[in-house]
């Protein structure tokens, strides 16, 4: 039964790649930290899935100017992997930033 609920689980995080999810986060310099992006992209997955991942990378910040991206790596909790890749759509006057994230149709 155990595992019937990790491949549901990583059916629905590869299922986000079809979906565009949209988020905000704080900025109080030209670009979102990688510890702020890894929480904030964890919260979203977990809020979109319902379930957390067992972890989320992002090597490199995430520039507050429009159409900037990253990639990110995100694990499942059977240790399967994906890419992602996080896009800013807009900065808004109060510093946020809000950006979409979009995961990889297949795992790495």
């Amino acid at each position: 039964m155990r595992g019937f609920i990790r491949r549901a689980a990583v059916t629905a995080i590869g299922s986000l790649a079809l979906v565009a999810c949209s988020f905000s986060a704080g900025s109080s310099t030209d670009a979102v930290g990688t510890k702020e992006l890894e929480k904030q992209v964890d919260d979203a997955l977990t809020k979109q899935v319902g379930q957390s991942p067992q972890s989320v990378d992002c090597p490199q910040e995430l520039k507050a100017e429009k159409g900037a991206h990253t990639r990110c790596t995100l694990t499942a909790d059977d240790g399967t992997r994906f890419g992602l890749t996080v896009t800013t759509k807009r900065v808004n006057s109060d510093n946020k930033v809000d950006f979409d994230i979009k995961v990889d149709d297949k795992p790495m």
